[in-house]
């Protein structure tokens, strides 16, 4: 609960102190999108998991930790990512996943790969800068993970 608490702190900072993103909102899903059971469970997995990695990235860029917030930017600009299905896989798990949570994914990447080779830069505004883009992102994903999801907003 304290996890939460630090990031929620965290997140109104940062995101208040980073420029605006040229990324515009993503548009809301459907409410109850059809998503198969196995398909919201490995997305709600990469979710946590992202969380977890967030809270960390936050402390340690609060905590001026570059080397830390180099490392962990990068472990999660390098994870796997989610295909896009191929033509001719329309049952394939993913076919099911809005294309935007592809477009997320691929943006998540792009800005945690900034951060990772920024993180050594003496700028904390550059800092400060990049982890809110990133924090953007996560926020435009969980906009549309949510509904699909079934959880209130």
């Amino acid at each position: 609960m304290i996890r939460a608490s630090v990031l929620k702190v965290a997140l109104l900072v940062i995101v208040g102190a980073a420029p605006s993103s040229p990324t515009p909102a993503p548009p809301a899903p459907k409410p109850n999108a059809e998503l198969s059971p196995l398909a919201r469970q490995l997305l709600r997995r990469k979710m946590e998991r992202h969380g977890d990695e967030m809270v960390r990235l936050v402390i340690a860029t609060t905590l001026l930790q570059r080397d830390k917030v180099r490392l962990f930017a990068a472990d999660i600009a390098n994870e796997p990512r989610l295909t896009r299905p191929m033509p001719g896989e329309e049952d394939a798990l993913n076919a099911g996943l809005p294309e935007k949570l592809f477009v997320l994914q691929d943006e998540l990447r792009s800005r945690a790969k900034t951060l990772a080779a920024g993180a050594m830069s003496s700028s904390n505004d550059k800092l400060v800068g990049d982890l809110g883009l990133m924090l953007q992102t996560c926020v435009s994903c969980h906009a549309v993970f949510r509904p699909l999801e079934g959880a209130s907003q």
